[in-house]
């Protein structure tokens, strides 16, 4: 029984258990559809999709939040397009709305369920993926718990978003690769699924395939892992130029080309930037720095720590660091990075460092929690 208990997936298991409960709470006091917090705002469009119309909008007078948009997209793929803020932007994570809908069986009113539904699915996988990459290397699997609990894939999850599938997904590449035999065509097609998801995650393609050519010079292997996992994005961007004259959001948008440029925007902080400078800026640094300090050498798990949190945390823009709700959720990557680095910490005797920004990273739970129980 206790073997059992240590398993990973004894470890998805607790978590997809967690996230059940407070489902069933949830609903029991509050109808399942106000997770994607949709605004009358874009609802109320003459858009002429009556499936989007049928949708009751739940975000009272507020612009709501993005959840809403991979609703529209789940219930009209198509006829959504006047519907959303950005439709290049949102229509570029396909994945999640399209999984949906196929859960749902394209049934209308299922369809809150089937994104509520995916994306626990997407912290399960998550997580017994980490997990049996970190029972593989010799350390408990319920370090793997580390992503699954995360604050900010919770968030993910209780408003409808792409992250904790995403990353769900990204995990399972990770494993695939970071075998004894790693499976290079594999690995990269789950990565590039996870970027037609959220592009983000592509941050872990890139890494390795510049590790392949830089480090090792596995010039073809580099040009598989970039080819296959940057292809789905790149046809799915020059797709929506075709059909919208639009590739979305600029990169100037999404990165600021100074460091912490994206807090000082936010200046003067109020309480939701010091929440996020806490739960968000503090322990990714903290991770790097207790990486490198336990395994004193480049490794290709701590250039995928290094660069999550440079791009993530680092460099990421004001518009992300409005709330915890932006930052935290987009910081999964991070999180998902520093558990790969987890098995050499803990083998180099540095637990109790380990634990400093797992404990920081989790400190949101105190907000997060009440407002998810009481939206």
């Amino acid at each position: 029984m206790q073997r059992a208990f240590r398993t990973p997936l004894a470890v998805a298991a607790a978590v997809a258990l967690g996230y059940l409960l407070w489902t069933g709470w949830y609903v029991h006091h509050h109808p399942v559809r106000t997770l994607a917090y949709v605004s009358p705002f874009f609802q109320g469009r003459h858009g002429g999709s009556a499936s989007i119309a049928r949708i009751p909008p739940t975000a009272g007078n507020t612009f709501g939040y993005d959840g809403q948009f991979y609703y529209y997209i789940a219930a009209d793929p198509f006829g959504a397009r006047p519907y959303l803020d950005n439709a290049a932007y949102r229509y570029s994570r396909p994945v999640y709305p399209l999984a949906a809908k196929v859960v749902a069986l394209d049934r209308e009113s299922a369809l809150p369920w089937s994104l509520l539904l995916v994306g626990i699915a997407g912290a399960a996988l998550g997580t017994w993926a980490l997990a049996t990459f970190v029972l593989r290397r010799g350390v408990s699997a319920w370090y793997g718990a580390v992503f699954g609990v995360y604050p900010g894939l919770f968030q993910g999850v209780s408003h409808d978003l792409v992250e904790p599938l995403a990353y769900g997904i990204v995990a399972l590449g990770l494993l695939v690769w970071f075998r004894e035999r790693p499976r290079l065509w594999t690995a990269a097609a789950c990565f590039g699924l996870a970027g037609a998801t959220r592009e983000t995650t592509l941050l872990f393609p890139v890494v390795i395939g510049l590790w392949l050519a830089l480090r090792d010079r596995r010039l073809r292997d580099s040009a598989v892992m970039l080819g296959v996992s940057l292809a789905p994005y790149i046809v799915i961007k020059v797709a929506l130029f075709a059909w919208l004259d639009s590739f979305g959001q600029s990169l100037e948008r999404n990165l600021e080309p100074v460091p912490f440029l994206g807090l000082v925007h936010q200046w003067p902080w109020s309480d939701y930037s010091v929440q996020q400078i806490l739960a968000v800026v503090v322990p990714g640094l903290l991770a790097v720095a207790v990486a490198w300090w336990a395994i004193r050498r480049v490794t290709l798990e701590l250039a995928l720590l290094a660069a999550n949190v440079l791009v993530l945390v680092v460099l990421l823009p004001g518009t992300s660091y409005v709330n915890y709700l932006a930052s935290g959720r987009i910081a999964t990557g991070v999180v998902v990075a520093f558990v790969l680095c987890l098995p050499a910490v803990v083998s180099a005797g540095r637990v109790a460092q380990a634990w400093l920004p797992i404990a920081l990273w989790l400190t949101p739970w105190y907000s997060v929690l009440p407002e998810a129980v009481r939206r």
